[in-house]
């Protein structure tokens, strides 16, 4: 590699440099306690307020987008190549998680066990120093965080291919969980085929979550059409199955030409070959996870407000719904809508718009809604993400 004409190390020696790195190294773990010191310092305030959250999402949401900005600009300045955004994403995510576990220990709640796609968001949003729950099933989830055995929990409600993760919704719906959106995450998806088999032809039975088999339909339909498809509570359950009949030898399950798809973390959790990387429908694949608390977030200057509508069932109801938001340019992420499951043909529209429920524009239209006779639910206020 050239050396850049201002580069300013470019005339000194290997060990002058390795030297300098470890000089610079021990700089930034001094300035890492220190900042860990702060927080500490932030931490003890918020217990003398009583009151307040220790996890803010919007000020975090600040901090990595400042620094991203600051990111651009420094490499500008130094005339180097610059960082990855999401590699300074990820340094300060870490950063700020365990500077936040020194404010106060987190436990997490996630649908599990270890290594699928949800935790894998967990751990990308709360970082390697919280506490994780696993739980067998959103109904688990979601009582972890009411009950206070998790401070929080992640859950999946949507991929860009696949559509709403309906049990969620669902349990996002019922009007008396004390539960609120805080943050979102977004997360890209690749999907792995494993397998004992010796050749892909000799695959004769497909395992995996309902959502992974979805996202890879057109790829089973054209490698695998004659393959029996099974779905499994999880992506590591899938695997745990496979692996489970071949060490006990379990006639039921022909484990020598069954597979499992899910996320590359099922090597660190099951000891099943990877045979194909990457076989999803779609190579830009995300899926979208809301974190929920007993408490949504401040503004942060760019934000998201999950809503809950039930609507009269009358002429032009839907029309008055979005001329509501339309009027006051208040832009629609997302809207679909649900059985309510309390009345026959009655139907909640779940809608995403952007901008916080404090903003005076947003609260007008949800305050004309209220006026049309619509039930309104906000779900949560939070900071727009980017896909991880």
């Amino acid at each position: 590699m050239m050396n850049h004409p201002e580069n300013p190390f470019g005339q000194m020696d290997l060990d002058a440099l390795r030297e300098a790195i470890d000089a610079v190294d021990d700089e930034i773990l001094a300035l890492i306690h220190r900042r860990a010191a702060l927080a500490s310092t932030v931490g003890e305030r918020k217990i003398s307020n009583g009151d307040s959250p220790f996890y803010v999402p919007s000020r975090e949401a600040k901090i990595i987008r400042r620094l991203l900005v600051r990111n651009t600009a420094e490499a500008q300045r130094s005339h180097m190549s610059k960082i990855p955004d999401a590699a300074i994403h990820g340094i300060y995510r870490e950063i700020i998680g365990a500077c936040l576990a020194l404010e106060h220990p987190m436990m997490i709640a996630y649908l599990g066990p270890e290594g699928t796609f949800s935790h894998t968001a967990a751990t990308r949003q709360f970082g390697a120093t919280a506490q994780y729950l696993p739980c067998k099933n959103f109904e688990q989830v979601f009582d972890a965080v009411e009950s206070g055995r998790a401070t929080y929990a992640v859950v999946p409600v949507e991929n860009a291919y696949e559509g709403a993760v309906a049990p969620a919704l669902d349990l996002l719906a019922e009007m008396d969980r004390d539960i609120q959106i805080c943050a979102e995450v977004q997360l890209s998806i690749q999907h792995h085929l494993f397998s004992y088999a010796n050749a892909l032809n000799d695959i004769r039975l497909v395992v995996s979550h309902p959502q992974p088999l979805g996202q890879c339909r057109n790829w089973l339909q054209n490698n695998l059409p004659d393959a029996t498809l099974l779905e499994a509570t999880s992506t590591v359950h899938a695997a745990e199955m496979i692996k489970q009949a071949k060490d006990e030898q379990i006639g039921t399950l022909d484990w020598q030409h069954a597979a499992a798809i899910g996320p590359y973390t099922i090597v660190d959790h099951v000891d099943i070959p990877l045979m194909l990387r990457n076989i999803e429908d779609h190579h830009q694949n995300t899926t979208r996870f809301y974190v929920i608390g007993k408490h949504d977030s401040p503004a942060s200057g760019e934000d998201k407000t999950a809503l809950v509508l039930l609507v009269k069932d009358e002429p032009g109801a839907l029309n008055r719904l979005l001329a509501a938001f339309a009027e006051r340019q208040i832009g629609l992420t997302r809207i679909e809508s649900r059985p309510s499951k309390k009345k026959l043909w009655e139907y909640l529209f779940f809608i995403d718009i952007l901008g916080h429920r404090d903003e005076s524009h947003v609260a007008e239209a949800l305050s004309e809604l209220e006026k049309f006779g619509a039930t309104v639910k906000i779900l949560g206020s939070y900071p727009v993400s980017k896909k991880l």
